[in-house]
């Protein structure tokens, strides 16, 4: 894991810590405003409200506590205790649900009528209406930061202070219309009832997919596989799996390198992982697990001085045999015979000739031991070409000769797979 992704987490800690801390003080705060109105005005569902509120202090210190072990790994939980925060939302959303039972039972209560003055109904009701809004206001700035972060738990805690909002909206209304002889807040009730339940259950939902472990969303898959294909030999992404633990994701990725080694497959998986640690902060482990692209026909160049008589020395090479060979069925699909148009050339001959049959798209070259470490060799390495090393040069049977690649390249393919 990266620097990067570390700053994240300690970001995010931090702000979300002191996010759920403000959230327990306000439903504090809530619970005393509350029931000290309702007892001014002898408002008994205010009351009752506010022992609504003294719960909902209850579900942030549930939060806050599922938030503070969650980072928590050991020999038994290697991965962290992330779902933590995936079952806290879960137990939100049920009290998010509850909420609205209670609200559509309070509804069937019959309350003592008191005689209030209306200066102090409205003056309550404004009050309220001045907590609606900077409530409203917290709420939507918590599941921002949710959002952000990708925090369940935040967003689910944003989620029910809103749903509680709304049974303050309605003893609003029931204060308002009371002064006027109106009773129409049950119907408003209604409509609220139905906001907040499905609130709930789509949080609910969520969380429980997520402790299902479901896949990550589309879009981030679609992310996530636009990064790897910036990569130079990355051939095929197989597959992009993930989870979500918390607010951080736990990723497997599968892809194919058109490599020559299993160091520089390593090092490229090592690249991408650390790119993903960058652009995603909020992965928290990623595994890429790299294959060798299958390969079935290839091209095999055979420079060549004169007929039948591999070139000791490739840069003077008269001519290159380029042969399309099915590995599978050690077949010859088609052979090709260029010229060396470099001959000419007084510097840097060979390495034009390896470029020119590198752009011809050359997987294999057929050489003496000459070859090594000379500029030709070099940019075949580096555009992970393989060599075939012959002892004697001369050809005496072409078909054997490729059989003897194939057989070699298979059983390379075989004790890597092993």
């Amino acid at each position: 894991m990266n620097q990067a992704s570390v700053d994240y987490k300690k970001e995010s800690r931090i702000v979300i810590n002191r996010l759920l801390i403000a959230s327990t003080f306000i439903n504090v705060g809530l619970t005393i405003v509350k029931y000290l109105l309702g007892k001014w005005i002898g408002n008994v569902a205010l009351q009752a409200d506010a022992l609504h509120s003294a719960l909902d202090v209850l579900s942030s210190v549930i939060v806050f506590s599922a938030m503070f072990f969650s980072y928590i790994k050991t020999d038994k939980f290697p991965f962290g205790l992330y779902k933590l925060e995936n079952i806290a939302s879960s137990l939100v959303s049920l009290l998010i649900v509850l909420t609205a039972f209670e609200i559509g039972y309070s509804l069937f209560e019959k309350h003592e009528v008191l005689h209030v003055s209306i200066f102090k109904q409205v003056l309550t009701a404004g009050i309220l209406f001045l907590i609606v809004i900077l409530m409203f206001l917290y709420s939507r700035y918590e599941k921002k930061i949710g959002i952000k972060y990708s925090s369940s738990g935040i967003v689910s805690d944003a989620e029910h202070i809103k749903s509680d909002l709304f049974s303050i909206f309605i003893i609003i209304c029931s204060i308002i219309f009371s002064i006027y002889g109106l009773n129409i807040d049950k119907y408003v009730a209604v409509i609220i009832i139905v906001m907040i339940l499905h609130s709930g259950f789509e949080l609910f939902k969520n969380s429980t997919l997520a402790l299902l472990d479901i896949n990550i969303d589309k879009k981030t898959i679609k992310a996530i596989n636009l990064e790897i294909s910036q990569f130079e030999h990355v051939n095929e992404i197989t597959s992009i799996k993930g989870r979500k633990s918390g607010r951080f994701m736990l990723l497997e990725i599968i892809v194919k390198f058109d490599v020559a080694s299993f160091e520089e497959a390593h090092r490229l998986s090592t690249e991408i992982e650390k790119r993903i640690y960058e652009k995603f902060p909020n992965v928290d482990n990623v595994i890429v697990h790299y294959e060798p692209m299958e390969k079935n026909i290839v091209k095999i160049c055979i420079p060549q001085s004169k007929n039948n008589q591999i070139s000791e020395d490739f840069s003077n090479s008269k001519f290159f045999l380029i042969i399309n060979y099915d590995l599978s069925r050690q077949k010859i699909l088609n052979i090709q015979e260029k010229q060396n148009d470099f001959l000419e050339l007084k510097e840097k001959k060979g390495i034009q000739i390896a470029l020119f049959l590198v752009k011809e798209g050359v997987d294999i070259i057929v050489s003496t031991q000459q070859i090594v470490n000379t500029g030709p060799y070099f940019v075949f390495k580096t555009h992970n070409k393989k060599f075939y090393m012959v002892q004697d040069a001369k050809i005496d049977n072409l078909e054997q000769l490729l059989k003897n690649i194939s057989n070699k390249i298979n059983i390379k393919h075989v004790m890597e797979e092993a």
